[in-house]
């Protein structure tokens, strides 16, 4: 750039400058100008406002105080004395109007205050006047009346208005001052703009004109250099095409060599993936191999220690009636007495009867661990708990039990009909026995879906059983927690080892004199397999 063009650039740059810097004390010039003229026109509207309250002090006090009195006076009439009462009473609330705006004008109050004391004073000698004429007191009335207090006021209220009045002018003037002072300046900053903004703007005109020539020169340069540009790519473009001729025919060979090496390593990799792929069989198959070896082995476990446990209380509960027969037997051998053989043969009985009894609930326990046969079925709720019901029947109407149902939500399920009923027998057996003895047993059943598990839930109002104490003894083989009621102790433990079976869970809540809530959680999707 020539030392020409920085000179022509830096002064269109300072112009520019200058015209921004005018526009911009222009608009703050304006907004303080029409805020002072805002404000003087306000104090013009306040002067005229307090001009206006003034009057009022002769319109609204003054006059009406002296038209009601001497109206009344005249026409001895009560209806004439409103313009009395409305300026006793609104006096105080034009004198505080007037008074506040004298106070923001700075204006001296004494004259003020002295002429409200003045028209206080006479308000009261006009109420004075009126009791006195109400009482016949006519020449008391008279001497006053005479004495023209009210002339006197009217003198010092036109004293009072001229000087309000002389003071709201001057504030006039002053306001009307500043108002045309700003509005000049307005004038004044605007016609600078115009001086200063008009050269600019035909200087920014040549500069933008002489821009345009130039850029109409750069574009002619620009399509001369185009065209010898295209003239050579002509050139290149047939040199490169000869060239990408040879070059192809060399790839094509490449590319011949290539799809042999590629047949090659497709093959290599068909082999590889075939191996890997075996590779990845053996290696799932060894992992589901080991975990199911592993989980046998927990199986094996877990049922050997269940087997020892059952051994041990099946040899505990057998042995005691067994021990009664032997007893029994010795006893009956060296008897000779008639009754008395009756009444060991009588007991032998019993005992077997006791022995049967334990040897059939170990049998049904047995049965439930060795049943690898299970059959699902769908079971209905209702149904099933109305059959439940009917085989309880006796026991139900003995304890004047109530059972309530609510399955809406889940009326049915699949599972082995033989456990289900099982489970639901002992439950509700359970709830009546163990009912509690100073209210009638109330027992409700309702089933909620979930995610996995459809939960049956039977809940009573019966004894109830500390868990706390118990919690971990609640599903035990022949645990009783209640001694005085006959049992066995093998519900909670046959509604559990048949709940295990079916892939389920079961669930205990309870409460000490409150009752008791079981829920069982039967799958959804259980093998239906048979």
């Amino acid at each position: 750039m020539t030392a020409s063009a920085k000179l022509r650039s830096r002064l269109l740059i300072s112009v520019v400058s200058v015209v921004i810097i005018l526009i911009i004390m222009d608009t703050l010039i304006t907004i303080r100008n029409d805020k002072i003229i805002e404000v003087n026109r306000s104090l013009q509207k306040e002067a005229e406002t307090v001009k206006v309250e003034i009057s009022h002090f002769a319109i609204n006090i003054i006059h009406n105080l002296d038209l009601g009195l001497r109206s009344y006076a005249l026409f001895n009439d009560p209806k004439y004395l409103p313009p009395l009462d409305f300026a006793i009473r609104d006096k105080d609330s034009i004198f505080l109007a007037v008074e506040n705006t004298l106070k923001r004008q700075q204006y001296p109050l004494q004259e003020f205050y002295v002429l409200r004391d003045s028209i206080n004073a006479y308000a009261d000698l006009c109420v004075k006047l009126k009791k006195l004429y109400d009482s016949q007191q006519h020449e008391e009335f008279m001497r006053l009346a005479n004495m023209d207090k009210g002339y006197h006021l009217w003198l010092q209220y036109e004293r009072f208005v001229k000087n309000v009045y002389e003071f709201e002018d001057a504030i006039n003037a002053k306001a009307t001052l500043q108002y045309n002072n700003a509005v000049y300046r307005n004038y004044l900053v605007q016609l600078i703009l115009f001086l200063v903004s008009v050269p600019a703007l035909l200087v920014m005109a040549w500069h933008t004109k002489k821009k345009f020539l130039m850029a109409w020169q750069i574009r002619r340069l620009d399509l001369e250099k185009a065209a010898l540009l295209t003239e050579q790519n002509t050139r290149l473009e047939k040199m490169v095409q000869e060239r990408t001729a040879e070059i192809q025919h060399k790839n094509e060979e490449l590319e011949s060599r290539n799809e042999e090496i590629a047949t090659q390593n497709e093959e290599l990799l068909e082999a590889r993936s075939i191996i890997e792929e075996k590779n990845e069989r053996i290696q799932n198959q060894n992992t589901i191999l080991e975990q199911q070896v592993e989980e046998r082995t927990k199986e094996v476990v877990q049922y050997n220690l269940q087997l020892e446990k059952f051994t041990f209380l099946a040899a505990h509960d057998l042995r005691s009636p067994v021990a009664r027969i032997l007893g029994l037997g010795r006893i009956l051998a060296m008897s000779r007495n008639e009754e008395e053989t009756k009444a060991i043969v009588s007991r032998l009985v019993q005992s077997a009867y006791d022995l049967d009894v334990i040897v059939n609930e170990l049998t049904r326990i047995l049965e439930i661990k060795s049943d690898g046969k299970r059959k699902i079925t769908k079971i209905d709720f209702q149904s099933e708990s109305d059959s439940i019901q009917s085989k309880l029947k006796r026991e139900i109407f003995e304890s004047k039990a109530t059972i309530t149902t609510d399955f809406g939500k889940a009326p049915v399920i699949h599972s082995v009909k033989k456990y289900f009923r099982t489970i639901l027998f002992h439950i509700l057996h359970n709830a009546i026995k163990f009912r509690h003895p100073v209210r009638k047993p109330i027992i409700h059943m309702q089933s909620e879906p979930g995610e996995d598990f459809i939960c049956l839930s039977i809940a009573d109002n019966g004894i109830g059983i500390d868990t706390e104490k118990y919690g971990d003894q609640l599903f035990e083989f022949h645990k009783r927690f209640h001694d005085h009621v006959q049992g066995k102790g093998l519900g909670l433990y046959l509604a559990r080892i048949q709940m295990i079976a079916l892939d389920g869970k079961i669930e205990l809540i309870s409460k000490p004199e409150v009752g008791t809530t079981i829920n069982l959680y039967f799958p959804k999707n259980p093998d239906r397999k048979p």
